[in-house]
């Protein structure tokens, strides 16, 4: 190696310690960069030392060379002029010469292998220099992997025992949960109790106020044989009456004569009478469309005046719902309860019970096709199913996790489905009170609808604008509509054909045509202001729809015209629903402040 080659081996780090004494680099990194060069470099201060003294033995023999090939050059000139004259005789001293010279050309050629194996040796230091170097990194990365492993050892023992300790605390926990849940449902179980309890104390008190009533009856002057008809009607009136509450069949009340006595009695035993007729068959929103189709006679008409107003509630009213007869329609509100209402008196509304049970407001309610029960979806996140007849609560439905904003009975009455504002929609089986499937929805569900009795097509209208038509044996939506607003109820027609829509943000209504799978109106008003639980209704006949609004008015269009129709101006406050009476001669509808107005086109 040449003087050149070492000073160019040196200049990187020259030109380092350059940058480093110029300032640039903080005092403190300056005196670590020399403390590390002076620990990395100690193990090879003899390497460097012992290839310092081959070098200036290898730079001696080299001048050493140059002098002999010199010489030798000088003798070969002389050798060449001697060869050249063939007479000259060599004398010793030549002779001597050439041994010399052929001694020199030897020596040449052995320090030639010698600087040979120099430079071997040097390759081969510093690949030693590299290999110790790295051997050192391997080591000090080796200690901190080491320290590392420690520190992990530690680590993990400290998260076996935090696991350890946690496993005993989720024990505890689930114990305490199932205790919780224990006590839960024992207060539930003796919540009902106390509920069925007060309904059954309050039919004995209709029962003995019904006694008292008959006892003055018969103190009436009557002949015998007036006396014996009312005798006998009593008995088979209460025996149709036992019979019908203990199996939940129809049994058809007794019929006789228009006499005084039986008067007297049919008027007190109008409630049994009239739950007997119930039983054989009520209207919820979940009837087939042909069945519904049945159940009203003649054209529907759009009822021009108030025939009564009735405050039903004591805080606001949510939800309304008519029986399949339209013998009876429920209401339900902000104060946790649901009331039953005879229709049978119209234009009068007679008051029948007071479903209790809930911890919430009532949001929805629906009707069985027996009227045998009523369903209600609460803001406390359950769905009850209650009795007609005793008003005690037959089951209690958990399983979503924010308020029920609309319940339906499908499938015969014998299953449900209930939408939530937990985005799900959850289909129950009545008879057995067990959730047979959750869909998760992606929205809120506002409204639903069931388009067949077999639950196939079950179709809901959400908060991102959405309709959604599912089947209930899938996970997902077979298709989906989009509307122009969020959606805040639907509506199926009796016929089955149709759909109407309620849109808050436009606050418009869209006439659907199912087979057409598409809007083929839209009905909109200038003071037409839809609220978050505004429903809109089918007339029985499905020539007209109808909706409350935010003002108090109520807004009418013709399916077949495509026009409005005027209804007056009658309500103080928001109108959040509209039923018509299955039979489409009167409607009902609820006025947010605590009551409601029955219509009809008979003058009060």
């Amino acid at each position: 190696m040449s003087e050149t080659d070492s000073i160019e081996l040196q200049k990187p780090r020259l030109q380092t310690w350059e940058l480093i004494y110029r300032g640039t680099w903080p005092n403190e990194y300056v005196q670590l960069l020399k403390k590390r060069n002076d620990e990395e470099s100690k193990p090879f201060v003899d390497v460097f030392g012992s290839f310092s003294n081959l070098y200036s033995q290898l730079e001696q023999y080299r001048g050493k060379i140059k002098k002999l090939d010199y010489e030798n050059m000088i003798r070969q000139e002389e050798i060449k002029s001697i060869a050249n004259d063939p007479g000259k005789q060599f004398t010793d001293s030549e002779k001597r010469i050439l041994a010399l010279q052929e001694e020199n050309i030897s020596l040449i050629r052995q320090s030639e292998g010698n600087q040979r194996e120099l430079l071997k040796m040097t390759q081969k230091v510093k690949e030693l220099a590299k290999k110790e170097i790295l051997i050192m990194n391997l080591e000090q990365k080796c200690y901190k992997v080491e320290q590392e492993n420690d520190i992990l050892k530690d680590e993990l023992t400290t998260l076996q025992l935090m696991y350890r300790k946690s496993e005993d605390e989720n024990k505890k926990l689930k114990g305490e949960n199932n205790q919780m849940l224990e006590k839960i449902l024992l207060q539930k179980k003796e919540e009902v109790d106390i509920i069925n309890l007060k309904n059954e104390t309050m039919k004995m008190i209709r029962d003995h106020q019904m006694f008292y009533e008959l006892e003055n009856a018969r103190k009436e002057e009557t002949s015998p044989d007036q006396s014996l008809d009312i005798i006998r009607s009593i008995s088979e009136l209460s025996l149709a009456f036992d019979r019908s509450a203990a199996s939940g069949t129809a049994t058809a009340a007794p019929t006789t004569s228009n006499s005084r006595p039986f008067g007297i009695l049919s008027r007190m035993f109008r409630k049994s009478e009239s739950e007997g007729e119930e039983a054989d068959g009520g209207r919820g929103s979940s009837v087939s469309s042909m069945s519904r189709h049945r159940m009203y006679s003649g054209p529907s008409i759009i009822p021009a005046n108030v025939v009564n107003k009735v405050d039903a509630h004591t805080s606001e009213i949510y939800s309304l719902a008519f029986s399949y007869q339209g013998t009876i329609f429920a209401t339900g509100g902000a104060d946790k309860t649901i009331k039953l209402w005879r229709t049978s008196n119209m234009p009068n509304i007679d008051p029948l019970s007071t479903l209790t049970g809930c911890n919430a407001g009532v949001m929805s309610i629906d009707i069985d096709e027996r009227d045998q029960y009523l369903i209600g979806g609460s803001n406390d996140a359950a769905v009850r199913i209650w009795q007609i007849t005793g008003g005690q609560i037959r089951a209690t439905l958990m399983g979503h996790d924010n308020k029920i904003l609309t319940v339906k009975f499908y499938g015969h009455s014998q299953r449900a489905v209930s939408g939530s504002h937990d985005r799900t929609l959850r289909l129950w089986d009545v008879r057995t009170s067990k959730n047979m499937r959750t869909i998760f929805a992606r929205s809120s569900c506002n409204d639903l609808a069931v388009l067949s009795e077999t639950g196939t097509n079950i179709v809901s209208g959400h908060f991102d604008k959405r309709l959604r038509f599912w089947d209930e044996r899938q996970d997902t939506s077979s298709h989906e509509m989009l509307m122009d607003g969020r959606i805040t109820s639907i509506d199926l027609s009796f016929c089955g054909k149709y759909l109407a829509c309620s849109c808050k943000d436009t606050s418009a209504i869209k006439f659907i045509d199912l087979k057409l799978n598409q809007a083929i109106a839209t009905f909109t008003a200038d003071g037409l202001r839809i609220g978050e639980q505004t429903r809109c209704s089918f007339s029985p006949d499905g020539q007209y729809i109808a909706v409350g609004s935010s003002d108090g008015s109520i807004y009418v269009w013709n399916t077949r015209t495509l026009k409005r129709e005027d209804v007056p101006r009658v309500h103080t406050s928001a109108v959040p629903a509209i039923r018509w009476h299955p039979f489409g001669q009167t409607f009902v509808s609820l006025e947010k402040s605590k009551r409601f107005y029955v219509w009809s086109n008979t003058e009060v």
